[in-house]
């Protein structure tokens, strides 16, 4: 019997949480990773799957956003999901306003604000992919983002004859910069494949500690 293919799974974690589970489907963001891609690549053999965010710093409007996403991670390493932590913080700096107005002095006006920034996810996860192909972790690979830094990398691999699939956040309405790296397939996060992989409301960890999902989130 011929064995089944086998791919790896490179999870952008902020662009899925952006593009589908912060407006769109916010009912499902306990979501179960290793449910997921194992839905999204039926066929194949899930044998890894890497997970890149940052750990957020708490809001003034939402002083809970931390201890959610620390909750969901312990949620996570009850699978064989691997995170791999960026950095995420506040960027202080002046931006033309909008509508954009010209002051008095010829000048556009501008205002000082604080923007969230997060750092390193995009190179780990371009990092970790190239070195997990050179590996041979997989027959193939599969990115789950929309973010457009990361079209290079999956380009010089599909060049060097390496399978990897795009997995997106936006639908058909994809970054258009990956359509000229050579990616195998896109496929697309459909609303009941959310509903589908979600896990349960608790869990158990190793330590027989028991996790709750955020009474919050639907």
């Amino acid at each position: 019997m011929r064995a089944r293919r086998t791919v790896a799974v490179y999870v952008d974690g902020f662009a899925l949480y952006k593009a589908l589970l912060q407006y769109r489907h916010p009912q499902h963001k306990w979501l179960d990773l290793i449910a997921l891609c194992a839905r999204l690549f039926p066929h194949r053999d899930v044998v890894q799957v890497k997970y890149f965010s940052a750990r957020l710093k708490p809001l003034t409007k939402d002083p809970g956003v931390g201890q959610r996403q620390q909750i969901y991670w312990r949620a996570l390493r009850t699978t064989d999901v691997e995170i791999v932590e960026g950095n995420f913080s506040f960027v202080k700096q002046y931006l033309p306003i909008h509508p954009e107005e010209v002051g008095d002095n010829g000048k556009v006006v501008t205002a000082r604000v604080k923007r969230p920034e997060e750092k390193g996810s995009d190179v780990a996860l371009a990092s970790h992919l190239i070195l997990d192909a050179l590996d041979g972790v997989a027959d193939s690979y599969a990115i789950i983002t929309n973010d457009s830094d990361l079209a290079p990398p999956v380009g010089m691999l599909c060049a060097r004859g390496y399978r990897v699939a795009l997995v997106s956040v936006a639908g058909p309405h994809y970054n258009k910069a990956f359509e000229g790296t050579g990616i195998e397939t896109v496929r697309q996060i459909r609303e009941g494949t959310l509903r589908a992989s979600q896990f349960a409301r608790r869990l158990i960890d190793a330590e027989g500690r028991t996790i709750t999902k955020p009474p919050s989130w639907p």
